[in-house]
């Protein structure tokens, strides 16, 4: 059988492709963290061949560049670029708190949809359309959003930037795998009943709610979200990660088809990305290295058996194995309640069947467990960046992750010292 892999080459040979390029740059930088970075962060993994390493750099390029209105930027946007938001501590990474978007989702969890007149949740800071009418205006180019809508309620939400260092790895990752650390009504009776999320049938690995199958359809959409650039499918369907479909979960908040083509009206013709830079920008992001695990003291390791012994693994599990190896990622991929305190109230995709949650059809107390790799390399924390520090994100876990933090909380200090010096290291 060929792999995802090989399918990506064979397309792009099919396109017209000279070889599947490069650029450096910037980015703020602007960070308050000072740890050392590994020197193959914002690097291209190891292994890749020619035709992979082209692609990569010349994705680079289309990650660096600044749209302007006349190549399709808009009518509604957050960023121009998509180093905007992922330039900490270098492109690909994540970004200060001063970055993080809105998100307003309209209706009951389970059944919610966008503001009229935008084409997704993610709420624009920038442009003009009928999204500003009635009660939703801008002001201080920040939008102010109501708690009803003609009588449905609302829920309003941030986001910071996650960084994709290394995620391409987790398409490596088989459906199997993820859902068998899946335990949707917790029959093992340990609180933790994490379970996996879908989209048009297919099993999610991306995002903050893990409602994204592939790098593709992880793409794609920001590119329209956040920047207003239209596209149309690369692979679409065809590149969905180990295909599984189930026929009740295609219902509800269920994204539009990967088959289909994003479209808008600022004047400027559809797709405003052509099918080789939306490629070679899917490469970028595919073939990111994952951040180099640094070398273990006597402190980093005793601060690895405390964050199992305190059950942080239950969630943050430290490998998978995928097609190509173990991806040491520490994170299974799977929803989890993170408490009320944490809870936005939005939701994406179908999640698995829960008999003991209270709203089984939304995820809007979830996340997705997110990946620890790096993770000192990308302050600040959490879905919407209020944590500064690795501690205060520690702290503010609820839900099934309470019990490990009560844990954490009623260890020494010097415990808790080379915990925190473990999660640096990785």
């Amino acid at each position: 059988m060929m792999t995802w892999r090989g399918r990506f080459l064979c397309l792009a040979l099919l396109a017209g492709w000279a070889g599947l390029t490069s650029c450096g740059g910037g980015g703020d930088g602007s960070t308050t963290n000072f740890v050392s970075q590994p020197s193959n962060l914002g690097q291209p993994r190891a292994g890749l061949s020619q035709a992979e390493m082209e692609a990569f750099e010349r994705g680079k390029i289309v990650f660096m560049k600044d749209f302007k209105p006349s190549e399709g930027l808009g009518p509604l946007y957050n960023s121009t670029s998509c180093r905007s938001c992922h330039s900490t501590p270098v492109p690909g990474g994540s970004s200060p708190r001063y970055r993080n978007f809105y998100i307003t989702a309209i209706g009951p969890p389970g059944l919610q949809f966008p503001i009229p007149g935008l084409p997704s949740v993610v709420v624009p800071a920038y442009g003009q359309g009928p999204h500003l009418l009635a009660t939703f205006n801008l002001q201080g180019r920040r939008t102010a959003i109501p708690d009803t809508f003609f009588g449905a309620p609302v829920a309003t939400t941030q986001r910071n930037a996650i960084p994709i260092f290394g995620v391409g790895l987790f398409e490596t990752i088989s459906d199997a795998v993820i859902m068998s650390n899946a335990d949707p009504n917790d029959a093992d009776g340990d609180g933790i009943s994490g379970r996996y999320n879908t989209d048009q049938g297919a099993l999610g690995r991306f995002g903050v709610k893990a409602q994204a199958n592939n790098i593709e359809l992880f793409t794609r959409a920001p590119l329209q979200n956040q920047m207003g650039i239209t596209s149309n499918p690369f692979q679409g369907s065809a590149g969905t990660v180990s295909l599984r479909r189930y026929g009740h979960f295609n219902a509800l908040q269920a994204s539009t088809d990967p088959n289909d083509p994003t479209t808008d009206n600022d004047g400027v013709p559809d797709p405003e990305m052509s099918t080789q830079d939306l490629g070679d920008l899917i490469a970028f992001t595919r073939f990111l290295a994952p951040p180099q695990r640094k070398a273990f003291g006597p402190a980093e390791t005793h601060g690895e058996q405390i964050f199992d012994q305190v059950g942080c693994t239950k969630c943050h599990i430290p490998s998978l194995m995928g097609s190509e190896g173990p991806v040491e990622a520490y994170t299974d991929l799977l929803l989890h309640d993170m408490g009320p305190a944490l809870s936005d109230g939005v939701s994406f995709g179908v999640p698995q069947l829960s008999t003991i949650d209270p709203v089984p059809e939304s995820s809007g107390d979830e996340f997705r467990t997110q990946p620890l790799w790096g993770v000192s390399l990308t302050a600040p924390y959490l879905h919407d960046g209020q944590a500064d520090t690795l501690v205060e994100a520690i702290i503010l876990h609820g839900g099934e992750a309470d019990a490990a933090r009560q844990a954490f909380l009623q260890l020494s200090p010097p415990d808790q010292g080379d915990l925190v010096l473990f999660l640096e290291a990785l």
